[in-house]
């Protein structure tokens, strides 16, 4: 019986002693998550359009992953004592500036842990290696994702159903509406990316850490800029032109 148990890895969760048709990877439930809150309206815009539009695969992909932080960010309010005493433990036996091997992502899970916000905070607890600022919850870092988590939320399923079932005459929004609250929300989460960024640079996060983990925090942001500024300017031709041809 013991032989057919999975190896626990290093993680904030607790032990896993389930037998390996009862554990998944973890990255297989992250990618089922972003699938199921994107490929809808995917299919929805060719049922209602008649067309795939590479925009609107592009966008509405960005938002589901966006969706998916928003849910991580509630983590990180919700369980920040144990990600502070999690951030300690691997700090101590990891070192400062170096992520754990496997990362979290790269282990396997059960579907209950999958579904629990105190097993995702171990994403926090490891990327607090990286910038300490999420472990502290005195932190600018720490304080405008827990932000983002709430406020981004709704905004985000909002203009993913926008973008999919917007510019009708029966939708319950104006076409100007819409493109006046993409580009409200767009801003603010560049901005509060921007400001993250330099936050990183300027306590000098980044001395001491490998390339690849300096390469991890300029991907994972360079995303939450470029995508952002894509919608700000589909969401002012929206505005400019009252049309969401842009997207269809």
């Amino acid at each position: 019986e013991d032989a057919r148990r999975r190896v626990v890895p290093d993680s904030a969760s607790s032990p896993r002693r389930g037998r390996a048709r009862e554990t998944m990877l973890a990255f297989f439930y992250v990618s089922a998550f972003v699938v199921g809150a994107w490929a809808p309206f995917v299919w929805a815009h060719r049922e209602v359009h008649g067309a795939v539009n590479p925009a609107h695969v592009a966008l509405t992909l960005f938002n589901a992953v966006n969706l998916l932080i928003c849910l991580w960010e509630h983590a990180l309010f919700l369980h920040r004592g144990k990600i502070r005493r999690e951030h300690a433990r691997l700090k101590r036996k990891h070192g400062d500036r170096a992520l754990p091997k496997p990362l979290c992502l790269f282990e396997d899970i059960s579907l209950a842990q999958a579904l629990s916000y105190e097993h995702w905070s171990v994403i926090w607890s490891q990327y607090s290696l990286l910038d300490p600022s999420y472990a502290d919850q005195r932190s600018f870092g720490f304080w405008v994702d827990s932000g983002n988590g709430l406020v981004t939320l709704p905004a985000t399923l909002l203009l993913s159903h926008a973008a999919t079932y917007a510019g009708t005459s029966s939708y319950f929004l104006s076409t100007k509406a819409v493109a006046v609250a993409g580009i409200v929300f767009n801003y603010q989460m560049l901005y509060g990316t921007v400001l993250y960024f330099c936050n990183y640079r300027l306590n000098r996060y980044d001395v001491g850490a490998s390339r690849g983990s300096v390469a991890t925090v300029i991907v994972a942001n360079a995303i939450w800029i470029v995508f952002p500024l894509w919608w700000m300017a589909v969401c002012w031709d929206v505005l400019t032109t009252d049309s969401f041809a842009a997207l269809r």
